[in-house]
């Protein structure tokens, strides 16, 4: 160490061995490297935890400064996690970037190979006589136990799944007294030795929320199996939205009956499989690992200050092959809203908790049966940008701050020029981007489409349940609630009173490009808010082609929200129940374009629910409904519009002229509406999208003003070279 230490003052003194950039302090990295090697350009070290090691050891030796590890091309296979800690944080006013050589594709992989594959001469009792002479076997690897995740090169291979069922019995309730017991169709699940590997995947009697649970116990002749974790609601056929078979078995080998299927049986350590071509293929990997690399602070949880690692970068890498997560025992109450994700867990491939001023950018994250990227407690002014995340299992970026209390610090983020697309293709319910009582951060830009849930969802809702049985209930941080509740009582039990320990405040949703979203699922949306705190604005989002029979809303105030602004967005060619905005509570919609429903709207093009929900002084305001269809509806739930203030709003239906009037004159006996419109708002090409307003459009004279679609979405920026500050 004390040779390694010298070597190491000797470069930072001379900037020995590196380019002739100036850039003191870099270190490389090369996949047929050594860790032996000092880790110059020309004798670069093997490991990421290598050069992590010796930029601390820099750091310890000389001034403050940026340093870069420059990461070659290739594939790293990690069997651990790569942890970042204090000791690895960038010098006040500084960078440490761990960053792909230019023109290069560090792959970080959690895929150990799977070799020594032979054919099945003496088939298993279970497995299908079409099976017979195609399947193979391979030993699981030392060093991994269960894994719920197989690849072939960059495809994740399918787990043998069962025939698609639906549950038996419903209940009036989206909750059951037993969240264990799910009934099931005759022959829909089979008992057996391999009890123990098989899960059972279903869409919940609540149709916005997915489980994947282990099975504890299977009685064929009653038609009835118990799971060994709860559901997050009953396990029944969903109250409502099209699914022809909402649950199904898998890891069964009952259940491999086709090409490109496996299963693993984890007591026999075997893994089998049904390749594809004549033989398995030499790129076969399991994962060893959810979580990839994990940058962690100093968490004090129960305190009230964290100390942050600060100021590294990781730039330009590719993430993949890592395992989803799984539910545990005793998760009730530490699930996120409707369990759509975990609190405070490892369910992603990179993991800050406690970071600031650090940047992701430029990655890529890929084919994984994992959530991409999640910030967790203690983050601020963090950086997710100009990234591409595809193919995963869970959400695509996840912001997850302490639950409801004062202690407030996941907050001025910013998730800024992403391309996620095709993600949640495991569990169903994941957004794209979940911002969970974290506040003050910046969702800008990003590309969102193919998801089979809600593309961007901001919230914040619990069940105030000290029992802690309540959704998200054990997060709530009572001992600050009361404390501040007897230093500020004050005089009401509502949201405004709730609202000062939400933590989900002041984010800015801002031109985003949204499409084919909402694909699978029920009761989700475009964006979604709901349960958060005040000031969250969604601005200049362009939210079209959902034609999904099961697309909730465009943009949605859900349930105990108020004091959103939702301004200035174009939502067009939405389908399902073509509702293109649902307002519950105070909040305030003004200069949006809502256009063409792709179907006749069940509940109308703007929704109103107030049965529950205080609307006095919300804002209805300067928005352009266009329809091209006689017959679409307006407004659901009209009767609870003298509660808010209606105004300056413009109506037109190619299809019908005197769509605006009929409704303008039924509703004459609100004032505001006197100041209303029905004219041709006078697009550019209403037809292809564009939605720019000719000269002379009536809309001006409303106050109006135009949305600029060319801001909107992903725009080309200059990319940083890897290496560069």
């Amino acid at each position: 160490m004390r040779v390694l230490r010298s070597m190491l003052l000797a470069v930072i003194s001379g900037c020995a061995g590196f380019p002739a950039s100036g850039i003191c302090g870099e270190i490389h990295v090369a996949p047929d490297g050594d860790d032996r090697n000092p880790g110059t350009l020309e004798k670069p070290f093997v490991t990421l935890g290598r050069a992590r090691d010796a930029v601390r050891a820099l750091k310890a030796a000389g001034p403050g400064r940026d340093f870069t590890v420059q990461i070659r091309g290739g594939s790293y296979r990690l069997r651990k996690t790569v942890v970042f800690g204090l000791a690895d944080g960038a010098p006040d006013g500084h960078t440490i970037t761990f960053a792909a050589r230019a023109g290069e594709t560090p792959v970080f992989t959690a895929g150990v190979p799977i070799t020594g594959w032979r054919k099945v001469e003496s088939p298993p009792s279970e497995l299908p006589d079409k099976a017979h002479g195609k399947v193979w076997w391979a030993p699981v690897p030392d060093g991994l136990d269960r894994f719920h995740t197989l690849y072939d090169g960059a495809r994740r291979l399918r787990r043998a799944r069962g025939n698609g069922f639906k549950p038996v019995g419903s209940s009036p309730q989206f909750r059951a007294d037993d969240q264990h017991v799910l009934r099931f169709p005759a022959g829909a699940i089979r008992n057996g030795q391999g009890l123990a590997d098989v899960e059972v995947v279903l869409v919940t009697a609540a149709p916005w929320t997915m489980n994947i649970l282990p099975l504890a116990s299977v009685d064929e002749a009653a038609g009835v199996a118990r799971t060994s974790i709860p559901g997050t609601y009953a396990l029944l056929k969903p109250r409502f939205g099209n699914f022809p078979a909402s649950a199904w078995v898998e890891n069964t080998l009952e259940a491999l009956d086709e090409p490109g299927e496996w299963v693993l049986d984890s007591r026999a350590r075997r893994i089998y499989l049904w390749p594809e071509k004549d033989e398995p293929g030499s790129d076969i990997v399991a994962p060893a690992l959810t979580e990839l690399i994990r940058v962690e602070g100093a968490i004090d949880y129960d305190g009230p200050r964290d100390t942050p690692v600060r100021g590294l970068v990781f730039r330009g890498l590719t993430f993949t092959q890592a395992d989803r997560y799984t539910y545990e025992k005793g998760r009730v109450g530490w699930g996120l809203q409707h369990d759509w994700e975990m609190f405070d867990r490892s369910t992603a491939m990179v993991r800050l908790r406690g970071a600031e001023e650090c940047a992701i950018e430029q990655c890529r994250f890929a084919d994984s049966g994992a959530a991409a990227v999640r910030l967790d407690l203690h983050c601020r002014n963090n950086r997710i940008d100009g990234n591409v995340i595809e193919r995963v299992g869970g959400v695509g970026v996840l912001l997850a701050g302490y639950g409801p209390g004062t202690k407030d610090v996941n907050t001025g983020n910013s998730v800024t020029g992403n391309h996620i697309h095709h993600i949640g293709e495991l569990y169903w319910h994941s957004p794209a981007i979940f911002a969970w009582q974290s506040g003050s951060n910046r969702i800008a830009n990003n590309l969102i489409h193919h998801t089979p849930y809600s593309a961007i969802a901001v919230t914040g809702r619990i069940a105030w349940d000290r029992e802690g049985k309540g959704e998200c209930s054990r997060t709530v941080r009572w001992n600050e609630v009361e404390a501040a509740r007897q230093a500020d009582p004050r005089d009401r039990q509502d949201w405004y009173e709730r609202e000062r320990f939400l933590h989900g405040r002041k984010n800015m949703v801002l031109r985003n490009e949204i499409h084919h979203a909402m694909e699978i699922m029920c009761d989700g949306n475009g964006v979604y808010i709901s349960g958060a705190g005040g000031g969250n604005v969604v601005r200049e989002n362009f939210i079209h082609d959902c034609p999904s029979e099961h697309f909730g809303e465009g943009i949605r105030c859900d349930d105990d929200q108020y004091e959103t602004v939702i301004d200035r967005n174009i939502l067009w060619r939405l389908g399902g129940m073509a509702t293109f905005v649902c307002l519950k509570g105070k909040n305030y919609v003004t200069g949006n374009i809502l256009a063409e429903p792709l179907a006749p709207p069940k509940r109308g093009m703007f929704s109103i629910e107030a049965q529950r929900y205080p609307m006095e002084g919300a804002k209805i305001e300067r928005n352009i409904f266009y329809a091209t269809r006689r017959g679409d509806k307006i407004f659901e739930g009209e009767k609870y519009l003298p509660r808010c203030e209606v105004a300056r709003n413009l109506y037109f239906n190619t299809a019908d002229p005197e769509w605006g009037s009929r409704y303008l004159t039924s509703g004459r006996k609100q004032d505001p509406e006197q100041k209303s419109l029905v004219a041709d708002p006078l697009f550019v090409d209403p037809a292809s999208g564009d939605f720019r307003l000719k000269p002379g459009s009536p809309a001006l004279t409303l106050g109006f003003e135009p949305i600029n679609r060319s801001v909107i979405g992903l725009i080309e920026r200059p990319r940083t070279e890897a290496g560069a500050k």
